[in-house]
């Protein structure tokens, strides 16, 4: 089997679609519904590659068969399977070990991979894998990767297609330099990331390892002939795409009997259904109208050497639920007009690149890896919805909606000395350069400045005052404030300043008592 001649299997496309989706994720400021949907992945992740595991068990149980059948034409293809078994289970085993380490380092040896609490701990992987042992881990795990890699691509050397796919898959390379900045292999999957992502990396690693263990050992099996095989024991297979559906997605799954006969395609029924047969597997689709846990039955049926028919019970499980979409704002739950206003928009299970994203009475785009958002000219007061939708299996479909709160940056606090009244020393009065604008508990970093304000205080019975065109006290100022007596007031008033957005707001009165 070439790899030329071989489309890519549901299976395939659905763990590129998890790598997608994860690859998409990880550079957000994850917040706990995306370390939820972390986990979610890492699972989803696990059980395809157990699926790959126990599809892998019924070939290497085919070529078993094939070599006591015909020992002299199967053994080098047999041989060169058993050494990719142990290799690969070598790798998954070590890989295994990292993640128990990762979690024991994090939380203590009573935790498992399956069972930890750090989820969100970014500092564990890369202790782990760079700091600790001057990343001897991280090399250990390159080195196995890539004698692997190099045992695998020697046995498919004649198709170039799947050689090339084996060492993209397994690569250890480093990224493309991005921005100027060139960041090693170890460094992408480990620094900078919570620990369930890390987990669900190495899990990817796993899968990674087993899928193409698959597609080498079935390369090695379609070259010996089949034809002279013969089968007395059959089980039957499911692979399902996922356990893990949207609602308004579809539910898909392959049904086959294991050592099939292509040239006598299994009959398969399901909930009374006889379905639709490709290359002697039965295609399962299930619409996922309604949320929930799901279950499916059936048979599936083939022809026996005695030509007569066998039939064997098959079933699978899976999840429905709701698209989650988790519009967070990386600042507050308001958006303050002549603001940008940083929103992280993600949907578990969707690739960022797929997401469509609306907004009213603001303007929203992408930066980064998040988005920003800037209310319209004199919105304060009105509401902003954010809308998102995606293209799901080439289909539109609306996600969900937020609603926000558009608000005007609050005025700034006019100070001296950081005081906004009370008593004074005169030398540290004198000693002041003028007044300043705070923005008191704004989560935001802007910066007013004091346009103009007056210095007025009592003298021989008369109100007498001096003004400034800017932030900085005059020397008419400064005399005033010489004068003043113990006890004094000093009156700081009709102060104004000018924010980003250009527009003139007027502060309060700062009355200091000369002390």
């Amino acid at each position: 089997m070439s790899g030329g001649n071989c489309p890519e299997t549901p299976r395939q496309k659905m763990i590129g679609m998890m790598y997608l989706f994860l690859t998409a994720m990880l550079a957000l400021n994850v917040s706990g519904e995306l370390l939820n949907a972390f986990i979610l992945v890492d699972r989803s992740i696990i059980q395809a590659k157990e699926s790959v595991e126990s599809k892998n068990e019924f070939l290497y149980s085919d070529f078993e068969a094939a070599f006591a059948s015909n020992e002299a034409k199967v053994k080098e293809n047999f041989d060169k399977s058993a050494l990719i078994r142990d290799k690969a289970d070598e790798l998954v085993a070590h890989i295994d070990e990292l993640k128990q380490l990762f979690v024991t380092t994090a939380d203590g040896p009573e935790y498992t991979p399956e069972n930890y609490k750090s989820i969100s701990n970014q500092d564990i992987a890369p202790q782990v894998m760079i700091t600790e042992k001057g990343g001897e881990r991280s090399e250990e795990l390159k080195r196995r990767m890539g004698e692997y890699k190099e045992l695998l691509v020697q046995f498919v050397e004649t198709d170039s297609s799947l050689k090339a796919t084996v060492e993209t898959v397994l690569s250890t390379e480093d990224p493309p330099i991005k921005d100027g900045v060139q960041i090693s292999w170890e460094s992408e999957k480990f620094e900078h990331l919570p620990l369930a992502a890390s987990m669900a990396l190495l899990s990817q690693i796993q899968a990674d390892v087993r899928n193409m263990e698959s597609d080498v050992v079935r390369y090695l099996f379609t070259k010996i002939d089949e034809g002279s095989f013969k089968f007395n024991a059959i089980e039957p297979l499911v692979l399902q795409r996922s356990d893990y559906v949207i609602q308004g997605d579809e539910y898909y799954a392959e049904i086959m009997m294991a050592a099939r006969d292509t040239t006598q395609p299994p009959t398969v029924t399901v909930d009374g259904r006889t379905l639709e047969t490709r290359e002697g597997r039965g295609i399962l689709r299930l619409p996922a109208n309604t949320t929930g846990d799901k279950t499916w039955s059936g048979e599936i049926t083939v022809m026996g050497p005695d030509g007569n028919p066998r039939t064997h019970a098959v079933g699978g499980s899976y999840l429905v639920s709701q698209p989650s979409v988790v519009i967070s704002p990386t600042k507050m739950n308001v958006f303050y007009e002549g603001v940008e206003n940083p929103v992280e928009i993600s949907v578990p299970g969707i690739p960022s690149e797929n997401l469509r994203v609306n907004i009213s009475n603001a303007r929203i785009a992408r930066r980064g890896n998040g988005y920003i958002v800037q209310p319209n000219n004199g919105s304060a007061g009105r509401e902003a919805v954010i809308t998102v939708a995606a293209r799901v299996n080439d289909t539109d479909r609306n996600l969900g909606r937020k609603t926000f709160r558009i608000k005007r940056v609050p005025d700034p606090v006019a100070k001296v000395n950081d005081q906004r009244d009370g008593p004074i020393a005169k030398a540290l009065l004198l000693a002041q350069l003028g007044v300043v604008a705070d923005m008191e508990n704004f989560e935001f970093d802007l910066q007013f400045k004091v346009t103009q304000f007056a210095v007025a205080t009592i003298r021989n019975g008369y109100v007498v005052d001096a003004s400034s065109n800017s932030n900085l006290f005059t020397e008419e100022q400064k005399d005033l404030m010489r004068g003043a007596v113990r006890g004094q007031r000093v009156f700081i008033q009709d102060i104004q300043a000018v924010g980003p957005d250009g527009r003139r707001r007027s502060l309060g009165t700062i009355t200091l008592v000369v002390d």
